[in-house]
């Protein structure tokens, strides 16, 4: 499955004129003998609708183009995820006050889903006549056709989207490699020299106290050590693909909630509060567990490291396209803009003093970015140096309970 992106991001909202998706529409228009039809995107977060193409009188009107949810009529296709038929718009309860229909003298109705390539209902594709219509099932299995036609639109858009990124991510990546070896002989080097160099002057340490010191820098040194070593084999099974996937049914925000815990005593030992938001309570979902645990533990971590003072809340909620967005927000040191993009390459951090301060290998974040593009989700990071950071993702989970979370 590819990644979900935006209809604004595929370049298929009103404004980025879509030939196909206007082609559909006029033909659809055509073929019904009405005065207007039209392709909506509705962002349920945002509460707004969106039109993608629209044929009919003031086609230019910008007033068409975004109006709220509530004076939408497709909102209706996208709560009962099928097509909504309303022979006359002032009879029905839902429709009698719209504004749009009275404005437009508009008097009939039908609208079929479209879906993102998760399957998720995120508009329609809507017909208007301006006088009561009774819709016949021929009709009604007509536009539904067109409907699909619409969602190979969007997968084709899709996945063009998806081979210009693993290009570009390909191209990076061949770059980043080149100094591969100097980096992982450096990574190394220095945790050795620490482990070689204790266990000789172990040799003549001459007071428990002396002894005391080496063992810690010993243990320091290993540990380090052994961190990158398991750092490199995750990125390598990554790399390879040899990393298994194992769905079940989860619990997010539970998991978010016992991975939480996993930092409380650190957390304490700082003064920082761990505050979970969890806006989907009881909805559960088809996910491979260890993955995603694996990614908050590292995001988890770096918020925990980084912020000496304040708070780190993790929110969990869906997005408008029915992904599940997980957000790691904490009022650390924060992260330069210039430096968004670098934290997700290997062996990178934000600054060479955050190294030094701070410790780790410069891999977590890669290997958190590499989990996340496997489960075909996205990740962003939204920071200011001294104001904290906030790491999102969203992942397009299939759910294992019924309905939808509304806003």
């Amino acid at each position: 499955m590819a990644k979900t992106y935006t209809f604004q991001t595929l370049g298929l909202l009103h404004g980025t004129v879509n030939e196909s998706l206007r082609n559909i529409s006029s033909l659809v228009a055509s073929i019904f003998g009405v005065s207007v039809a039209f392709i909506s995107v509705i962002e349920q977060k945002e509460r707004r609708c969106y039109v993608s193409a629209y044929v009919g009188p003031d086609s230019d009107n910008p007033d068409f183009s975004d109006i709220p949810v509530e004076g939408s009529i497709c909102q209706y296709v996208r709560a009962c995820r099928k097509t909504v038929v309303i022979p006359d718009l002032l009879e029905d309860a839902r429709t009698q006050d719209n504004e749009f229909a009275i404005q437009n003298g508009l008097r009939s109705y039908i609208g079929s889903p479209i879906h993102t390539i998760s399957g998720r209902v995120i508009g329609a594709i809507c017909c208007m006549s301006e006088a009561p219509r009774v819709w016949t099932q021929g009709e009604v299995k007509i536009l539904e056709g067109m409907a699909h036609c619409v969602d190979d639109i969007i997968k084709a858009r899709t996945l063009a989207v998806e081979k210009h990124n693993l290009h570009t991510d390909l191209q990076e990546l061949m770059a980043a490699r080149s100094g591969y070896l100097a980096h992982v002989s450096h990574e190394i080097r220095t945790p050795l020299t620490g482990i070689l160099g204790s266990i000789k002057l172990l040799e003549t340490a001459k007071t428990e106290e002396q002894s005391q010191k080496l063992m810690s820098i010993l243990n320091r040194s290993a540990d380090k050590l052994l961190d990158f070593l398991n750092d490199v084999l995750d990125l390598a099974k990554l790399d390879a693909g040899h990393f298994e996937t194992v769905e079940e049914e989860t619990d997010i925000g539970m998991l978010v909630s016992d991975t939480l815990a996993e930092f409380q005593d650190l957390a304490e030992a700082k003064s920082v509060s761990l505050f979970v938001d969890d806006q989907l309570v009881g909805n559960t979902y088809f996910t491979d567990r260890s993955a995603v645990q694996t990614i908050l533990q590292n995001l988890i971590g770096n918020a925990v490291k980084f912020t000496d003072q304040g708070s780190i809340t993790v929110t969990v909620d869906e997005d408008s396209y029915g992904q599940v967005s997980l957000a790691v927000t904490d009022t650390g040191i924060g992260i330069a803009p210039e430096h968004h993009e670098k934290i997700f390459k290997e062996f990178e951090q934000a600054e060479n003093t955050t190294a030094r301060t701070y410790g780790g290998t410069g891999l977590g974040m890669p290997i958190v970015k590499r989990m996340v593009d496997r489960m075909d989700g996205k990740i962003s990071v939204k920071s200011q140096l001294g104001q904290g950071a906030q790491f999102s993702i969203l992942l397009p989970l299939q759910p294992t309970t019924q309905g939808e979370v509304t806003a």
